[in-house]
């Protein structure tokens, strides 16, 4: 049986990355003949040229492409094996490691790790940030799963997600606002308002009902951050259109009141994972059991 050399493939795959044997070798930091003579031992190996000259420049043969495709494969399942032994997952106490976006509601993050620390004994590791960051984070295997405002977040077949439901949206106010009940929602125009950033799909819903409604609040402020926007609500700064279970704690200690509902404008959550070759059981129990009927 003739034997692959990991060495070989990761070079392959670095060139093919880079370009060009002058690119990889620095990346490398190995000469370019020894590399060249590398990649000319691979292909004798597998019996096919992997790269043709055109243009002074190396583009992939179709078995170049081929074999570009099972390295990938091969380097990420080698990078999943590391990552799941070296957090132990079938040790008594694993890591669990989610990511979230800036948008989502603390408490939905509160809820879904008081879950988590309930069903298993694990340790969590939690990381914030935007759509791509926490991508680039899963595919490299440093995040188990996301918490996400809407299922879309890529066009990767081996990323997968599931709805933990939908919760109603409405405009909440310091109590110097509770006059503006009356005559809700027409009382928005001309009122100070606080909104989700314009690349969220809840600022969408939020203008196309202010649209219909013919309704035109003075924006003083955008964020993603939900945790800013009701620190800007207590502090009087203007009114915030939010997912009523994410304020419940500022309601019922009157930091914050519920000035009216949006009516049919919702914000629904997602829990995004990545299918592995490698299953990690207790990452999939908490995706096929958990949702927030209980937040």
């Amino acid at each position: 049986m003739a034997w692959l050399n990991y060495h070989h493939l990761m070079y392959f795959k670095t060139i093919a990355q880079t370009g060009s044997i002058a690119k990889a070798s620095t990346k490398l930091l190995i000469g370019q003949p020894a590399l060249s003579a590398q990649l000319k031992t691979l292909e004798d190996q597998l019996g096919c040229a992997l790269f043709e000259r055109r243009n002074r420049g190396l583009f992939l043969t179709d078995a170049g492409k081929i074999t570009l495709k099972y390295a990938n494969q091969i380097f990420n399942l080698g990078t999943e094996l590391q990552t799941i032994l070296k957090d132990q997952i079938f040790s008594a106490s694993p890591t669990i490691k989610i990511g979230a976006l800036d948008s989502i509601p603390k408490s939905l993050i509160l809820n879904l790790v008081n879950f988590i620390r309930k069903k298993t004994k694990v340790k969590i590791r939690l990381l914030e940030g935007n759509v791509d960051e926490l991508l680039r984070e899963m595919a490299s295997m440093q995040i188990d799963m996301i918490i996400s405002n809407y299922s879309g977040m890529s066009d990767n077949k081996n990323i997968f997600s599931k709805s933990l439901g939908k919760t109603s949206v409405s405009v909440y106010g310091s109590k110097k606002f509770l006059f503006l009940k009356k005559n809700f929602p027409d009382s928005l125009n001309s009122q100070p308002m606080i909104l989700p950033t314009s690349h969220s799909k809840l600022r969408h819903d939020i203008d196309h009902y202010l649209h219909l409604n013919n309704i035109h609040p003075q924006i003083v402020a955008e964020t993603q951050d939900t945790s800013v926007q009701k620190s800007m609500g207590v502090e009087e700064l203007g009114l915030l259109p939010l997912p009523d279970f994410s304020v419940r704690a500022l309601v019922k200690n009157k930091h914050l009141h519920k000035i009216g509902m949006l009516k049919d404008v919702t914000e629904e959550y997602w829990l995004i994972s990545q299918q592995r070759e490698i299953d990690n059981p207790i990452i999939s129990s908490i995706i096929d059991s958990y949702n927030f009927s209980a937040v």
